[in-house]
């Protein structure tokens, strides 16, 4: 009977705190309902989810101690310790249950009754840190004075080696097409057999007006303003264009959809003989046994396939572009002349990165199968008609697709190949 009574004493433990409380048979029935849901969620090859011990709203974890078992609008209503009295009764129910020892049982509402500084302080210091690495991250950008943001890659040896690269390579274009620096761009184009190329626009679709072609080379970035020279100077009096529909020279691209879909409906450019190189990083995993059910980002692809400092590069470029496009009211970044120094820089990247994916994900021109296991003739020729099937996916469709606009899962998932 003592047994029975001191069981029930435990099952009917509530906090001293004097906010409302908790009943941990309340806290067990959502734990139930939660193991339900989840075992469900499983079943359907989904991820579980945290139920509020309030609310039992479903909601994402948290990384501070505060939301273990709440929401946030329910964490905010209580304590931390009241929260900490919670994980504690809980642990007791789990005893409890278990069928643990009278003298755990008691060890642990000992610790309950106790003083909850340690764990209170840990997670205080914890919350503390969290906010000075989020201050250092602010701090660590500094401003030079040309108004331009310098970040801590700059101070890497190897990343300004990249960069003053990337600087030396750019050629930038916006002369006539029968001047002499447009015919020496065009002739050093068709002696490759391997270009890659990008667009940048103001919310670019068949719609959103090309500013920007970028092609490179090795040893060569060329950036081309479409938005001064116009597409009739560019394509057909600079003979652009036959060197983009050209079977003999082959293409790289990343996510070739929607600058297909650009150039052809604003400048008729039918592109041939393309290498979309998103779709050759997911060939490489799919041919290792990876399943890939999403489209991969471009830094996700350059975060597997390239060094340190390059990855390093590319993320300081884009995070400082980006705040660079939301701090512009119109959003016309791409539109603005003269380009600045950093938003030059980062065009230049956007085709430099793909020969660098190139040569990391086909050396010598061909992706060994002794680098890639699994990846063979086959998986190339499929790699291959996958690509050239990209190029009409946007230009077949009747309502236009716009960057940075609602993405369908259509456009998100990966392609069966």
């Amino acid at each position: 009977m003592k047994r029975e009574r001191e069981s029930a004493n435990i099952l009917s433990f509530r906090t001293n705190s004097s906010r409302p409380q908790f009943s941990t048979s309340v806290a067990l029935t959502n734990n139930r309902r939660r193991d339900e849901k989840n075992a469900a969620r499983l079943a359907m090859g989904k991820k579980m989810q945290m139920t509020c011990v309030k609310c039992e709203n479903a909601y994402k974890k948290r990384s501070d101690e505060s939301g273990a078992f709440a929401c946030k609008p329910c964490s905010l209503k209580f304590s931390r310790e009241y929260l900490v009295g919670i994980r504690k009764q809980k642990e007791v129910v789990m005893n409890v249950i278990a069928g643990g020892s009278n003298s755990n049982r008691f060890c642990v509402l000992a610790n309950m009754s106790g003083d909850d500084t340690t764990t209170t302080g840990n997670s205080n210091s914890n919350t503390n840190n969290k906010k000075k690495k989020k201050k250092k991250k602010k701090n660590g950008n500094s401003t030079t004075a040309n108004g331009e943001t310098t970040t801590m890659a700059l101070s890497d040896g190897e990343c300004r080696e990249i960069l003053k690269e990337l600087d030396e390579q750019v050629v930038f274009i916006d002369t006539a097409s029968d001047s002499k620096e447009f015919k020496e761009f065009v002739e050093s184009l068709r002696e490759q057999k391997v270009i890659a190329y990008d667009c940048e626009g103001v919310k670019l679709s068949r719609t959103g007006k090309i500013t920007l072609l970028q092609i490179a080379i090795p040893g060569k970035i060329y950036l081309i303003d479409l938005m001064k020279l116009g597409g009739e100077e560019v394509f057909v009096k600079g003979e652009l264009r036959d060197i983009l529909q050209s079977d003999q020279i082959l293409k790289l691209a990343y996510d070739v959809r929607m600058d297909s879909d650009a150039l052809f409906h604003q400048h008729n450019v039918l592109i041939k003989n393309v290498l979309d190189l998103q779709i050759l990083d997911i060939g490489i995993r799919r041919a290792a046994g990876i399943a890939c059910e999403y489209l991969p980002s471009l830094s996700k692809t350059v975060s597997r396939r390239l060094s340190r400092a390059e990855i390093a590069v590319c993320e300081d470029l884009k995070t400082r572009v980006k705040q660079m496009y939301t701090s512009i009211e119109d959003g016309n970044l791409w539109a603005r002349r003269p380009l600045i120094d950093d938003a030059r820089r980062y065009a230049a990247l956007d085709a430099w990165v793909l020969m660098k994916l190139d040569s990391a994900m086909r050396p010598n021109g061909v992706t060994a199968s002794h680098l890639f296991p699994g990846f063979d003739d086959s998986w190339r020729k499929r790699v291959k008609e996958c690509s050239e099937k990209r190029l009409d996916e946007y230009r077949e469709k009747e309502i236009p697709v716009e960057q940075g606009g609602n993405r369908t899962l259509e456009m998100i998932n990966a392609p069966t190949f």
